[in-house]
């Protein structure tokens, strides 16, 4: 591993940042879903020394982060990742966590950054920093699309910015940039699909009771939720539906959530139960926009959809999807309106309100309580003549199909 710099300004940048000495060894852990991450630092912040920012200062934190004992930290880092079975996403949260341990944010928010960069660097990614005199920006590389957060095309690969949040969603005073980084050839792209969820602490889940109006019937459903998840993606970013939608919820949340409305849907016909669920996504939960609620477009997962007491309509949709994925492995698809998402369901018969997909139709099923209440296979006025695109389909194995 080459290590180099790009300059792209050629400015001389000063920037007054904390260094990394040896001091006595004190044993510090941090918990992370269940699991320990134990460190003995060496490491003490010196405040107020301004350094120039170039490479012989990258240099000089990255050897007193190697000097403090980081490689063992990241031994420990690939042994949780390995052990839990960790996605990249998940990975990026303990060394989050790690990074805050050796050096805190709250002291040395450059340093901070710095250790990030590094710990991710050390793990196989390709970590990027844009160094400007009004901040530090960090960049991971990654293949997928993301929204509303800065990217950057750094030697004809796309990076997408991990730190945007703590500049409260705006850079437009981080300019003059130099890019840092390692020359790693065999470094690995960031992805943020989340295929499965590491089993949490028992002590962060909280009970919760969801009442919904189903055939004027107060219907109510008593839950597990995993509150860690909050913290977690609380700066997810905004991503493609797909990788939204098919966040699973947590081992608890689904044992209960799943249980529950099983019993509730006995007896019922499938068109009746993806009613059931239907309602259920409609009515749970009150509706705000994501812009009135978080101040940003913010997307969440099936169980943050059950964690937080309001959402909006992608949100109910993805949630909508999980259930009737889970419950009935039924085939879908995910329609994108200009302002509006919604699913549509393959059933073995279709009716009312249909899409033609791949030569299959499904009937429109609204997880979003609109202007009236619309029934399994209706559309609302609005949206009956606005064009739309398939943001993705769903198709269940074969072998689970409730149609074999």
């Amino acid at each position: 591993m080459k290590f180099s710099i790009k300059i792209l300004i050629t400015n001389v940048l000063l920037i007054g940042y904390a260094s990394v000495s040896i001091s006595a060894s004190s044993r510090e852990r941090i918990d992370f879903m269940g699991d320990t991450l134990q460190f003995s630092p060496k490491t003490a912040v010196l405040i107020g020394i301004p350094y120039k920012y170039e490479e012989e200062s990258i240099v000089e934190i990255r050897e007193k982060l190697n000097e403090a004992g980081c490689r063992e930290i990241i031994h420990q880092i690939k042994e949780i990742v390995q052990r839990k079975e960790l996605c990249d996403w998940f990975t990026y949260q303990l060394v989050r966590q790690a990074a805050n341990m050796i050096i805190p944010k709250n002291t040395d928010y450059l340093g901070y950054t710095t250790t990030k960069w590094f710990l991710m660097n050390q793990l196989g990614f390709s970590a990027a920093m844009a160094l400007s005199k009004n901040g530090v920006l960090l960049y991971i590389k990654s293949n997928d699309q993301i929204y509303n957060i800065p990217t950057k095309i750094i030697d004809g690969s796309p990076y997408v910015c991990f730190n945007y949040h703590d500049y409260n969603y705006t850079t437009e005073k981080i300019i003059d940039q130099t890019i840092v980084r390692e020359l790693n050839e065999n470094s690995k792209a960031f992805s943020f699909s989340v295929p499965r969820l590491p089993t949490s602490n028992p002590q962060h889940y909280v009970e919760k009771e969801l009442a919904f109006e189903y055939e004027n019937q107060e219907e109510k459903i008593k839950i597990k939720v995993d509150s860690s998840l909050r913290n977690f993606f609380i700066n997810y970013p905004v991503t493609e539906y797909c990788n939204q939608f098919n966040i699973p919820l947590s081992q608890e949340a689904k044992n209960t959530l799943i249980n529950s409305l099983q019993k509730n849907l006995e007896g019922m016909s499938v068109k009746k139960g993806v009613e059931y669920l239907m309602c259920f996504t409609r009515n749970a939960f009150t509706f705000e926009k994501d812009s009135d609620y978080f101040g940003r477009e913010k997307r969440l997962s099936p169980e943050e959809t059950l964690l937080y007491n309001k959402s909006d309509c992608e949100d109910r949709s993805a949630l909508f999807y999980a259930l009737v994925k889970e419950i009935y492995q039924l085939p879908m698809i995910v329609l994108e309106y200009p302002d509006h998402i919604t699913v549509a369901v393959k059933f073995e018969k279709p009716f009312g309100e249909t899409i033609l997909f791949q030569n299959e139709l499904y009937t429109i099923c609204e997880p979003t309580p609109q202007n009236i209440n619309l029934r399994i296979g209706q559309i609302s006025k609005k949206f009956k003549h606005e064009n739309f695109q398939v943001a993705f389909s769903y198709q269940p194995p074969a072998s689970s199909s409730i149609f074999k």
